[in-house]
This record gives structure tokens, sequence and C-alpha cells, in this order.
């Protein structure tokens, strides 16, 4: 039985013709955004915009007479506009890659972060935003935090750590509180200098607690009230430097595990709606050309 052939390349059934060019449109930007070209191209930008930074902030860069001034300005303000061009191409190819739900691109906070950036860059560079605007400048330095899986994995250890930070920062502040009032009570009066207040006190713990000249802190206490004093301060590095510290560590050590156990399974990204509908193509393609073929050779035979 004869069978009417559907011409190679057209849309699937219930799929417009339109909706054909948007998915394919689509599915070349999804490819162009996770390509490494173009995650490199971003990161160039970006050095290139911290270069930039740097060469403004030199003295004697740009030249002191006016017309090299003029010409440095003029090369400066080309790459801002340059590097302001290519973070909204790139965040539109990010929308496009998204399409038939483009919102799914807010649901990342690196992307918040990236489009942040860019609405702030669009501040005038004079006036009373003139600050603000140069602040933005230079916060589009951390977006290179947002191009490294690595970067984002420490910068999410550090964001997870933070509630259990809080917890071993209470004990420390527990901890400094106790030993500042005793040493307050036991030394105001042998060494005003260093324990004169509670405030003092606390500045003192805080120099012992980085190991620098404790000994020097310790000598006169211990001259005067007798070597059995030294607990106080041996006491107090012990548990306040290598317990605590080591605290913090652990917590950080624990945290990170879960933050790149996290990235190992986003690395894993499914199939997008675009990359499904091409595969689908190309093997409707494949059938085809199979069929023609078939109906080739059939015919030479007969």
């Amino acid at each position: 039985m004869y069978r009417k052939k559907r011409p190679i390349g057209s849309p699937l059934t219930g799929q417009s013709t339109t909706d054909s060019s948007t998915n394919r449109i689509a599915f070349y930007a999804a490819r162009i955004v996770a390509s490494r070209a173009f995650d490199w191209t971003i990161t160039g930008i970006i050095l290139l915009q911290a270069v930039t930074l740097a060469i403004e902030s030199t003295p004697g860069i740009p030249p002191n007479d006016k017309q090299g001034k003029s010409v440095m300005t003029g090369i400066f303000a080309f790459i801002q506009s340059l590097v302001i061009d290519i973070f909204i191409v790139e965040a539109g190819l990010r929308l496009i890659a998204l399409y038939p739900k483009p919102q799914r691109y807010f649901k990342d906070p690196w992307n918040c972060f990236d489009f942040t950036i860019i609405v702030l860059s669009f501040l005038p560079t004079t006036g009373q935003f003139s600050t603000i605007a140069r602040l933005v400048r230079l916060v589009r330095i951390l977006r290179l935090v947002t191009k490294s899986t690595e970067l984002r994995a420490i910068v999410s250890t550090l964001a997870r750590s933070v509630p259990s930070i809080l917890n071993i920062l209470i004990l420390l502040g527990i901890l400094f509180f106790i030993y500042a009032i005793v040493g307050y009570h036991l030394f105001r009066h042998i060494d005003p200098g260093h324990w004169s207040s509670f405030l003092t006190s606390l500045t003192t713990l805080f120099q012992i607690i980085t190991l620098e000249e404790w000994v020097a802190i310790m000598d006169p206490i211990v001259e005067n009230l007798g070597p059995l004093y030294w607990l106080y301060f041996a006491s107090f590095i012990i548990i306040g430097t290598f317990i605590i510290i080591n605290l913090f560590i652990s917590v950080i050590v624990r945290k990170s595990e879960e933050a790149y156990q996290q990235v190992q399974r986003e690395s894993g990204v499914p199939l997008t709606q675009q990359e499904i509908m091409h595969e689908i193509r190309e093997i409707r393609r494949i059938l085809e050309d199979i069929e023609n073929r078939f109906d080739e050779n059939k015919g030479s035979e007969s």
C-alpha cells in the first residue's frame, strides 16, 4: 500500500513551523551556552574588566598629558560598553536556551546574581549614583566565581557552614566572656595595661588566641603571682586555639563534602525539551533515509 512520505525536516504532528523554528533556535542557544568556548570567552571578558580596573587604579596609567588621558578614557569607556553588551548577550542566550520556560533562569541564584550585575551596570556613572556604578564595575569580577564549578562549590561550602559557624562563635564568645571576667579580677592590679577593664581584657584575650606575643603578656603575671597562673593562659590557648579552631575546620570540611556532592549531582543535567525534539527529528530523518534507500533498492530490483 502506497504511503505518502513527509518531507524531511517537516514539523511533527501537532507542531507548527513557528514552534519548530523556535525550538531549533533554543536548541542552538543551549549548545552555545553549554560549550567550553563560550565559558572561556565570558571568563576572558571578566579578566579584561579586571585588567582595566587595575590599569585605571595605577598611578601614571593613563598618561598625565591631556591627549593621552583622553585616548585612554575612550578606550576604557569602549571596554566597559563591550563588557556590558557581552553580558547582556550571554543572559539573553541563557534565557532563550530555557525556552519554553525561560523563568527557570531565575531559579538559579548564580543567574540572579549575574542578572543583578547587568541591571546595576546601567546606573549612570555621574551624579549621585557614580560611586555605586564604580562599585558595580568592581563586583563584576566576582562573576569569575560563577564560571568555575570549584569556586561555586567553595562559596556553597561557606554558605552552608554559616549556621554551624554561628553556633561555634557563640561557644567562643562564652569562652571569651568567662576568661575576660576572670582575667579582670585576677590581673587588673598587676598589669592594668592589659586587664584594666572588661573590654581591655577581651582585646588582650584576642591577642593571646592569635598567639601574638602572648608570652610577654603572661610573664608579668607569673612573676608577680606565681607559676601556677600560667594554667590560665595555657588552658585558654588550648581550648580557644586548638579545640574551637578545629571545630571550625571540621564544620567546613563536612559542608564542603556536601557541596561537592551537590555539584556532582547537578553536573548530570537532564536533556532539555529542545534536545529531545532534536533527537526525535534526527531519528526520523535517519528512518526516512533508510526507507528511501529501501524503496530505491526495491525499484532497481524490479
